[in-house]
């Protein structure tokens, strides 16, 4: 190398660095900027206190005229703070909360129509309705009183409702003298909210309709309820599920929910901090819920009650030891208007029920201080509880600033008919508050009231090393259960609207991620058994890919790659998830060749982190556009290992040859790391057994020090231009392991790879054969297409292409000529290819035994093959143009992962020959390409199996 070209080639490292550099620093910015902006914030909060503009007057007034003007301005501040309070304390006697300080959203869900969980179990009346009209309800008159609040339901019959809520629909609710006079009316319109998201909230078919009505009128006697669709509607068949509406009378107070589960050591304290609260008892009830295996706890409640007769306790009992279920069955018999839950073993500050329902609104979450108090009786401050502290001084608190504390069930108020919408998912085992709290804060958007931090109303939280959230790690614990409730938030997302609610959303799933992601960071070898649980479920928000992103060692490099729909790129998908590592993957876009289908990100859910994609034309054989993809592979690389450690391994798949040449100059870059590189098919040589001719630019192999590494390896470089060559070459002398789909492959390959017989041993020692992987069981049920069949016939299938060396035309001849016989064979031919197909049906007689359709996503295929007698696979015909066939149909894979029998048509010595030889599963059939006979034979075979004749 000259010192001018090493010069240039300095100078080109240089400025790649550079540009590293920058952009590093670039990120550090913006971090540094976030870092300013909550400062600036906190700063704010904290200039508009009263302390530090005292505090600044004081300091600031050293002249005489300072000292002079401070009593004023002082007092100014002090009549500034006395107004604020009477505001507070007007509020905490039955006013609105101040919402410019406490809430985040005024939406009036008071005045809205919600399909919700529908308890059959409620304790409810009835309420009778008559039709009048068509389209025309009206409800018989309901006792009522002032102050009172009534929670409606119209429960749904098999879970649908009785007309589409896409009408438009109203229900009116009239407030009544004794003698029918109209009061006052308030009407309730549709769209009624979170109708088709109603499931993915709630995840129980018990669904109705619910609102909510506080009666406001010193006068009224009775409520009345009309309900109207639009005339183009029709209640006709309706009526008879609508005849009955079912409701619930809700006091003006607190419900406190006390679930008890070996509670007999704790039961009591907690009932007796409830027991003294400055709240009037006739304001508040207590529902203990006695779950799981008996103790003493009920005797000790009974006792308890003796000694507090004007309280009212009820006890509940379940077998199921669930707190949340436990929750669920003490909101169904709630019968105040607001609801909050307290454990059996923490305990309450006496002025917190009476805070908490002071500033009570139906449209935000009251929320109390929570502390923490271990075994000793020592109280403790926790960071949860210096969130609330810095955020009651924030002119508007929003989900993130308290996102700690809004999804545990501690310190917490929620209007008791919004909280009933809802229910807790009993199935999960840890994490059911996260869920339920998430999805009612996601459903519902309340704002968020801080009055009760303010006014020091407190949470006891008491520590203890059996809590669910102190268990020991555990795969079932760290990665089972957090998956559980991951899944459970993750099928929201689609329904959350707002930016605020879905970013707090993905707060939740990642927070749980990341118990995840620490346990599989120290258990690596249980990774592949945390990706298949993620496989099964579709995933919304990827959490899976930082995870998997966090864990890598391995890169990528396959220049097609799902979710295109590639054979290429979903064999590599299908190998990633066979190695069962995470990995990064580094991939081009395929836009205009290849159509998407992100169905396909499910083969590989939990194991890839960053996908890179590079812009480039997609090509096969275009070498500008084959070095374009090679030099911004290593370059996206590079940016990625400046802030993590370099990769461990590289693995590169080719029939598209890019993958190898992105490989080979992370190869040289860093010598040390090992390449596993995988050839799917030979490259030089095409089907016919002819050398495919496109040239490479030796100047590149050159610049990019690739002559070089192999000069250091003392390999003579060949002089050839030849693009696919030096892609196989590079491969045979650089690559650490090769992989061959089958030893057929391996033997064609070598033989005319122009190494030496040493070369050649050396190349041999260093690779394996892996046949293409088939997927679980489990990828065959995600899809599930519509295709009509004939039991009366066996219905074989064929997907694929239809190519000079491999086709259907010999079994169609033979049907042609024995339709008689075989007319109970019925071809059913997925390809891309169907006028040629259905020309040669007509042409040979046999139209009605052959169906022909478009070729079908992955997924979708996969499907299918379980729903045919056959799946016909067959041979790519080389006998007289190579020596040996070397290739092996990656269907055959896919084929041996469904529940349908196999028929392999396969060449002399063809490794689908030796396959289909030796199988002992009895479900490959196997004819030969060119014998008739053999094909009657299966045929006849099948016939066999399914009719039981010939």
């Amino acid at each position: 190398m000259s010192r001018d070209e090493s010069s240039r080639k300095s100078l080109r490292e240089e400025i790649v660095e550079l540009r590293a550099e920058k952009e590093s620093l670039e990120e550090e910015l913006r971090s540094l900027r976030s870092h300013l902006s909550a400062s600036e914030n906190q700063i704010k909060a904290i200039r508009g206190s009263v302390t530090y503009r005292v505090g600044s007057l004081v300091v600031n007034s050293r002249t005489p005229r300072g000292l002079v003007r401070l009593p004023w301005r002082l007092l100014k501040i002090y009549m500034e703070y006395k107004s604020r309070q009477s505001k507070k304390i007007g509020q905490e006697v039955g006013g609105e909360p101040e919402r410019e300080e406490d809430l985040v959203d005024n939406r009036p869900v008071y005045d809205q129509l919600w399909v919700g969980f529908y308890d059959s179990g409620r304790k409810t009346e009835s309420l009778e309705v008559d039709a009048f009209q068509k389209n025309f309800l009206e409800s018989k008159q309901l006792s009522a009183a002032a102050g009172e609040v009534f929670e409606f339901f119209l429960p749904f019959d098999s879970g649908l409702p009785p007309f589409s809520l896409d009408e438009e629909f109203s229900i009116t609710v009239n407030e009544l003298t004794r003698k029918g006079k109209v009061l006052c009316s308030r009407e309730l319109k549709s769209p009624v909210n979170s109708y088709r998201s109603a499931h993915a909230y709630i995840g129980n078919d018990s669904l109705g309709l619910s609102f909510v009505h506080h009666v406001s009128s010193s006068s009224c006697d009775g409520l009345k309820l009309e309900f109207r669709i639009s005339d183009s509607g029709s209640l006709d068949e309706g009526a008879k599920k609508f005849s009955e509406v079912r409701y619930r009378t809700l006091s003006p107070g607190v419900s406190v929910i006390v679930p008890c589960y070996k509670g007999e050591g704790t039961i009591i304290r907690c009932l007796n901090y409830l027991a003294n609260q400055t709240l009037e008892s006739e304001r508040y009830e207590v529902i203990v819920v006695l779950n799981g295996y008996p103790d003493s706890s009920e005797s000790l409640i009974a006792d308890f009650m003796k000694q507090y007769p004007d309280l009212d306790v009820k006890v509940l009992k379940t077998e199921v030891p669930s707190a949340g279920n436990a929750r669920n069955l003490g909101l169904s018999s709630a019968v105040f208007e607001y609801t909050t839950f307290v454990d059996d073993d923490d305990f309450v500050s006496e002025n917190y029920l009476e805070s908490m329902w002071r500033g009570g609104s139906y449209d935000h979450i009251s929320i109390a201080s929570v502390l923490d108090v271990d075994a000793s009786g020592e109280v403790h401050d926790n960071v949860i509880n210096q969130q609330l502290e810095n955020a009651k001084n924030y002119k508007a608190c929003r989900y993130a600033d308290i996102s700690s504390v809004l999804t545990m069930n501690a310190c917490k108020m929620l209007p008791t008919s919004l909280a009933s919408q809802l229910c807790y998912n009993s199935q999960l085992r840890s994490g059911e508050d996260v869920c339920y709290f998430t999805r009612y804060i996601t459903r519902f958007s309340p704002g968020i009231n801080l009055s009760p931090v303010r006014s020091k109303a407190t949470y006891y939280r008491f520590l203890s090393s059996q809590s669910v959230s102190r268990q020991p790690a555990s795969f079932d614990f760290n990665v089972e259960q957090r998956l559980g409730v991951i899944q459970s938030i993750d099928r929201c997302l689609p329904f959350v609207g707002d930016k605020e609610g879905r970013e707090f959303l993905v707060s939740k799933i990642m927070a749980q991620s990341s118990f995840m992601q620490t346990y599989l960071e120290n258990h690596r070898d249980e990774v592949g058994r945390y990706a298949s649980l993620v496989q099964m479920e579709p995933v919304n928000f990827r959490y899976d890919k930082h995870v998997a992103s966090s864990l890598s060692e391995v890169i990528v490099y396959s220049y097609c790659f799902a979710p295109y729909v590639d054979t290429a790129g979903i064999v590599m998908a299908k190998r990633i998830r066979e190695e069962g590592v995470p990995v990064d993957v580094v991939c081009n876009t395929m836009a205009g060749v290849r159509d998407v289908d992100d169905r396909l990100d499910r083969i590989t859910a939990g194991l890839i982190g960053r996908q890179i994609t590079i812009n480039g034309r997609p090509s096969f054989s275009s070498w500008p556009e084959i070095k374009h993809f090679a030099d911004n592979a290593q370059k996206s690389v590079l940016k990625i290992e400046k802030s993590r450690k370099p990769y461990q391994v590289i693995y590169s798949r080719a029939m598209w040859v890019a993958s190898h040449f992105a490989a080979v100059l992370h190869k040289i870059r860093e010598p040390d790391v090992v390449w596993r590189a995988e050839f799917s098919d030979p490259i030089l040589r095409d089907v016919n057994g002819n050398d495919r001719d496109v040239e490479l630019e030796l100047g590149w192999l050159k610049s990019s020090g690739v002559l070089t590494a192999l000069s250091k390896r003392g390999i003579e470089v060949p002089e050839t231009k030849n693009l696919f060559f030096w892609c196989e070459f590079l491969v045979y002398t650089l690559a650490d392991e090769i992989i061959f789909t089958n030893e057929n492959q391996l033997q064609y390959m070598l033989s005319y790879s122009g190494l030496t017989s040493e070369e050649i041993s050396s190349v041999k020692a260093k690779s394996v054969v892996q046949h293409h992987p088939s997927l679980p069981k489990e990828f065959y049920n995600i899809s599930n297409p519509m295709y009509e069949l004939d039991e009366d016939v066996v219905n074989i299938a064929y997907f694929g292409g239809f190519y000079a060396t491999r086709g259907l035309s010999e079994i169609f001849s033979l049907l042609s000529k024995f339709s008689g016989s075989l007319g109970r064979i019925h071809f059913h031919v997925f390809t891309s290819d169907r006028e040629k197909v259905l020309s040669e049906a007509l042409s040979l007689g046999i139209s009605r035994n052959v169906s022909v359709n478009s070729y079908v996503a992955f997924v979708d295929f996969l499907a299918l093959t379980n729903q045919f007698d056959c799946l016909l696979v067959n041979d790519a015909i080389t006998s007289e143009v190579k020596s040996i066939n070397p290739y092996l149909p990656s269907k055959l894979s896919d084929y041996m992962g469904s529940e349908s029998d196999v028929w392999a048509v396969v060449e002399e010595g063809s490794v689908l020959h030796k396959i289909s030889d030796s199988d002992e599963s009895g479900r490959i059939l196997m004819s030969r390409s060119g014998d008739q006979e053999s094909h009657m034979d299966v045929m006849h075979k099948l016939l066999e199996r399914k009719f039981g004749d010939a």
